[in-house]
């Protein structure tokens, strides 16, 4: 016979998803039993998506005649158009590691082997989301629009803390080069560091020189990419339909009082 579990088992398993949500699977899912601070080095790929247009949409909706009809709006729609924004990028097999105001880092881990392959999927992903999502015209007459960085290489899960408090840091050269690739980027484009460039495959990827960057425009992708989602996923032993459940995105990212 199998074990049932109670209505409070039950209640704090909920709980306890409710709470992973929140947190990248890079954390969920690591070693709870190493000596605090330890580090662990690993291959990804990084996507920092940044969007535009936050600052003049605040405006127009602060100058609402309507008490609090403004700041509810605001919230419905930046929560729209980001979250839809991290649907493509769950859909694609990532994982949230932050939210920086009007910013999102996500990341894709990855076997140094296999990392060209997962950068033409990030590519996809990337373009998915400008084709749907770059430019978003509002009700109030603003634009919202995004813009996207990549890069790739090794990584590296720094763990500090106490045994009541953790923090986690990831850090290497791959985060450096997408904050640079974003830096370059303007709205409704996406950029390929020069790691992610070299890793990459090249002959799949159709993009424009930056003068005086080692940095590439990213133009479009001449075939679909070999390494599925699905693959990606079995590579990593998650399934979309988990990662959707407990990373999705139905919790407010905004609330503006």
């Amino acid at each position: 016979m199998g074990w049932i579990k109670g209505e409070g088992e039950i209640e704090d398993s909920y709980k306890i998803s409710k709470i992973a949500a929140h947190v990248p699977d890079l954390v969920v899912y690591s070693t709870l039993t190493n000596d605090i601070p330890y580090a662990e080095n690993f291959h990804g790929v990084l996507l920092f998506a940044d969007v535009s247009g936050f600052t003049n949409l605040t405006e127009k909706f602060s100058l609402s005649s309507k008490k609090g009809y403004g700041a509810d709006e605001l919230t419905r729609t930046l929560n729209s158009y980001i979250g839809e924004i991290v649907s493509h990028i769950l859909d694609a097999g990532g994982d949230i590691l932050n939210y920086a105001g009007d910013a999102i880092l996500a990341l894709w881990t990855v076997e140094r082997v296999q990392l060209s392959e997962v950068i033409s999927l990030v590519v996809k992903c990337s373009l998915n989301i400008q084709d749907q999502c770059g430019v978003r015209e509002t009700e109030v007459g603003c634009q919202l629009k995004v813009k996207i960085g990549i890069s790739a290489g090794k990584l590296s899960k720094v763990i500090v803390g106490d045994e009541i408090s953790q923090y986690f840091v990831v850090i290497g050269r791959a985060v450096d080069e997408v904050r640079l690739a974003e830096g370059l980027a303007v709205a409704s484009t996406i950029i390929l560091s020069p790691n992610a460039w070299e890793l990459c495959e090249r002959d799949n990827i159709a993009i424009d020189p930056i003068e005086n960057e080692r940095a590439v425009k990213v133009r479009y992708i001449k075939r679909e990419p070999s390494f599925s989602v699905e693959k990606y996923q079995d590579s990593i032993g998650m399934s979309v339909e988990h990662e959707k459940v407990t990373r999705g995105t139905s919790n407010p990212l905004y609330v503006f009082k």
